[in-house]
């Protein structure tokens, strides 16, 4: 899990390197081939290729949602196992943080950053925003 939030951690801080200055929004300073681009290089790691089969960033005027679907199939019990770690995991600490982080770097602050987690059949597990 540390791994994946390094990981995720790296692709976010990549978003500061094509953020340009003067734009008003973060969706008009990333361009989709740059979010591809990092979305392709987190599933190069190997914690992301053990754990989960998908992912995808998505930046919406100023709000950036990060989604990963898991590869194996979970039960309905795991769902709730996997939900309860992932609300108890610090992710909301990490989105303080990252908003702060981003703000210095671009001089915009997120109005959100979430953590999408979805089953391998696409159900949701959990949303982790702030």
């Amino acid at each position: 899990m540390r791994k994946t939030v390094a990981s995720v951690l790296v692709v976010f801080m990549a978003l500061f390197m094509f953020a340009g200055c003067g734009k008003k929004t973060i969706e008009q300073q990333v361009k989709p081939a740059e979010l591809q681009k990092m979305v392709d290089e987190m599933k190069e790691n190997a914690t992301f290729k053990s754990v989960y089969k998908d992912a995808a960033i998505e930046v919406k005027e100023n709000s950036i949602t990060y989604k990963y679907w898991y590869k194996q199939e979970l039960t309905d019990e795991q769902i709730e196992a996997v939900k309860a770690q992932l609300e108890k995991s610090g992710l909301d600490k990490q989105i303080d943080s990252l908003k702060s982080s981003f703000k210095k770097s671009t001089g915009i602050e997120p109005d959100s950053i979430s953590f999408i987690y979805y089953t391998a059949d696409d159900k949701e597990i959990a949303n982790i925003s702030k």
